[in-house]
């Protein structure tokens, strides 16, 4: 096993970067794809919106039953299988002959493989450090943002030499190389297992977090956490859905345009994920810690939503924007949400509570785009859903001041490990039956020895069974 903190932990965090960027690069590019499946099998917005929705939802619909799977299989089995699926459903995708097929290739196999290859990243990076889990987490998220901003040219250029049949074949090798960077996802030793040598007692320890691990959704907070997810995913995914074509026919700019703000965001939400992680290892002001710094970024992407798509400023106004909401969308995952779940419901619990959020961000995902497909129908305008996703974001932003009022922040010791003030009961009471438990193996070999040694005084003299039992002792 490798130890935490270790030379091996960066290798783990560029595999999981490079496994997020080839996933980021398949589903949040669904937008570009969505407008060139628009004309290939002419049929209206909202029921070719699906494309951009489904894939997406599929892969945050799979993580928890990814985290599931990370409990009983370990990470670099789960990712590997997620690398062949999400592969296979992007060559299938290349034959389909009509829309539905496609949606079920390219929308749910290639999102159901993304989403396997998903948490199993972030669950290594959260295990393989202690002391720089946030900065490590920021860098792992980072790859998010050069998949939004690498892929959507790429698929342009794919689709424009190969058409999109070739761009789904080409997609698919560059998908395969999933299952290589999830071979570099070693087990790690936990940091609550360094001092303990036997088997036995890592084996009762690692059971125990097993069964525990349901224990935040006794918590209120973490409910509210949802609800914040899911009314954020469905605001913001009605404009990674409909950017691109709000952008080429209602504002009749070139597709190389709408692409060119795609790379953008994702430029803007891979620099802000890094800055956003190395601000909360070390938050100089309250307004940096993990809830409020959360807030601050899902109001300005609402806001700048109404402000810069409603009035026209031309396409330099688009690219403030772009810049605006790729810094907001880029709290939505990196190293705030893990952040804030591993201050709320601890690290050990960390694979399931992730998967959960993410599976509440599928919902509004699922619907986001839909929502303003069906509103562009009815309206023949994009103003009345992004006006819609501005409210929903802001609206995500405010309902997060009741988990942060309950928040404590934490205090740092002199290593610069964090220790987190407000410790649950449950996790208390755990640990002090690992540690009576320990006790009595411990004595139970004691009692074994001793046993062994009386039986043999016959042979050996009063002075070295006394020597021998102070050596037990």
């Amino acid at each position: 096993m490798e130890k935490p903190d270790g030379a091996w932990a960066w290798v783990v965090v560029i595999a999981a970067s490079c496994i997020r960027i080839i996933v980021y690069g398949n589903t949040y590019t669904s937008g570009v794809v969505y407008y060139v499946i628009l004309d290939v099998f002419g049929k209206s917005r909202a029921e070719t919106s699906w494309i951009a929705s489904v894939i997406t939802a599929a892969t945050f619909a799979t993580c928890p039953v990814s985290g599931v799977l990370v409990n009983r299989f370990g990470m670099r089995k789960v990712a590997f299988v997620g690398g062949i699926v999400a592969s296979s459903g992007l060559m299938a995708s290349s034959f389909a002959t009509n829309l539905p097929i496609l949606t079920l290739c390219y929308g749910v196999v290639t999102g159901v493989g993304c989403g396997l290859t998903f948490i199993p990243g972030s669950v290594a990076v959260a295990r393989y450090f202690t002391k720089r889990r946030n900065i490590a987490m920021g860098f792992a998220g980072a790859g998010s943002g050069i998949g939004s901003f690498a892929f959507p040219p790429l698929i342009n250029y794919l689709t424009d030499r190969y058409s999109w049949q070739g761009m789904f074949m080409i997609l698919s090798g560059i998908s395969l190389n999933m299952c290589m960077f999830a071979s570099l996802y070693r087990p790690v030793k936990s940091s609550n297992e360094k001092n303990d040598d036997s088997p036995q007692l890592i084996d009762k320890k690692s059971s125990k977090r097993q069964k525990n691990v349901w224990k935040f959704l006794r918590l209120g907070d973490f409910y509210v956490l949802a609800l914040n997810n899911m009314l954020y995913q469905l605001g913001s995914t009605i404009i990674y859905g409909h950017l691109g074509t709000y952008v080429i026919h209602q504002l009749h700019f070139e597709k190389v345009y709408a692409s060119m703000l795609y790379s953008v965001i994702g430029i803007t939400v891979m620099i802000s994920k890094i800055v956003q992680g190395f601000i909360i290892q070390n938050p100089r002001w309250k307004i940096f810690e993990p809830y409020q710094q959360y807030m601050l970024w899902y109001t300005i992407g609402g806001v700048s939503a109404i402000v810069f798509l409603l009035v026209d400023m031309g396409y330099a106004g688009l690219v403030i924007f772009s810049l605006l909401f790729g810094g907001s969308y880029g709290a939505s995952g990196g190293s705030i949400i893990p952040a804030i779940l591993i201050d709320l419901a601890g690290v050990d619990q960390f694979t399931l509570t992730y998967g959960i959020i993410l599976f509440t961000q599928s919902i509004g995902i699922l619907f986001g785009p839909f929502v303003a497909g069906l509103l562009f129908d009815t309206l023949r305008a994009y103003d009345a859903a992004f006006v819609l996703a501005g409210v929903l974001m802001i609206l995500s932003a405010g309902i997060m001041i009741f988990p942060c009022r309950n928040y404590k922040a934490a205090d740092k010791t002199a290593d610069g490990a964090t220790v987190v003030i407000d410790q649950h009961a449950d996790d208390i009471e755990a640990a002090r039956k690992d540690a009576i438990e320990t006790d009595e193996l411990i004595g139970a070999t004691n009692d074994t020895i001793k046993s062994t040694l009386k039986k043999r005084t016959h042979v050996v003299s009063e002075n070295e069974e006394e020597e021998a039992e102070s050596l037990v002792e």
